[in-house]
């Protein structure tokens, strides 16, 4: 008969969670963890065959989270604030930022990046600004966007936290987005003559 443990699968993981959530990806380890559960590490390999596999766990539930954020209503326009919302995550939710976007865990972009990518680029099936573009050109006005987002989301990140509000967040998005999906739509067009 297997033992008895003081906690759950849904409480190891969500102490993980906790753990590299409010104190970063480089403090879990299995005696860090059993250490928050006042437990031996024992308990966690009965639950995961690896600490690989509850890291990918953790990454999956950070990208849910994130997908959170980008779906949040901010501007009204859906595409702006993908954008706000993924910036925001970042300052709010710096070590899952940082965590998600490490070298050990991008290896996960495929399967859960590129599922919160698929669902918002899904969510834009009506969207006023990409009628009569063709999947190519949104998909370049898309991909542009997000190394824009990304690359202040990084900023934002690694700034003292008084530097960026949301409303300062939010204008720059609005800005660069705007930028992007206009300079690129004169573009196409000029490429189609």
């Amino acid at each position: 008969m297997p033992p008895k443990f003081r906690f759950t699968k849904r409480e190891l993981i969500d102490a993980a969670f906790n753990l590299v959530r409010y104190k970063g990806w480089n403090t879990l380890s299995t005696r860090t963890l059993a250490s928050e559960l006042e437990s031996s590490a024992r308990p966690i390999y009965s639950f995961f065959k690896s600490m690989d596999d509850l890291e990918e766990e953790l990454v999956k539930m950070s990208y849910d989270l994130l997908y959170e954020y980008m779906i949040r209503k901010r501007t009204g326009d859906l595409w702006i604030d993908h954008g706000i919302g993924y910036v925001i995550f970042a300052q709010e939710e710096k070590h899952l930022y940082i965590g998600i976007n490490n070298e050990k865990n991008t290896k996960h972009f495929p399967v859960y990046g590129q599922r919160v990518w698929n669902t918002c680029t899904d969510s834009l099936s009506d969207y006023p600004r990409f009628q009569g573009l063709t999947e190519e050109q949104i998909y370049q006005i898309q991909a542009t966007r997000l190394f824009f987002a990304h690359g202040l989301a990084f900023h934002v990140c690694n700034s003292s936290p008084d530097v960026w509000d949301g409303d300062k967040i939010t204008l720059i998005i609005q800005q660069g987005s705007v930028a992007i999906y206009e300079g690129l739509k004169k573009q196409f067009v000029e490429n189609a003559k």
